[in-house]
């Protein structure tokens, strides 16, 4: 879920570009409706949720994974858009498989979801 109009397609394009299937959703309630059934299997959920806190962020991170019907397993990753610079270029472990990223580039980003997705329950 990605809730900036310009940074939702760059992130798109570079997730994919990686080699990952995205199913972009622009805010919450629409991606609520993109799960419903429960015909797409996540190995990923990525957030960034404009002007909130990490925990804000973290918490519709979590409704979204819960009403999908997943499990902890299956990692949750918010990308930070407020942070002070001692927090710049680090990754943060919230609990279980919940992380908040603050990315100083893709590549931190991108090592940070190879290494979940390939190590489930990596913490």
């Amino acid at each position: 879920m990605e809730e900036d109009d310009e940074t939702r397609p760059l992130l798109k394009r570079t997730m994919e570009a990686q080699g990952h299937r995205v199913i972009v959703a622009v805010n919450e309630e629409e991606a609520t409706e993109k799960l419903e059934g429960g015909n797409i299997r996540a190995h990923l959920f990525l957030v960034n949720v404009v002007g909130k806190s990490p925990e804000e962020a973290l918490n519709v991170g979590r409704r979204l994974r819960r009403h999908a019907r997943y499990d902890a397993q299956v990692p949750l990753v918010v990308i930070a858009d407020n942070y002070g610079e001692d927090l710049a270029g680090k990754d943060a472990n919230f609990s279980g498989n919940d992380w908040v990223s603050y990315p100083e580039d893709a590549d931190q980003l991108k090592n940070l979801i190879d290494r979940l997705i390939q190590e489930p329950g990596a913490g």
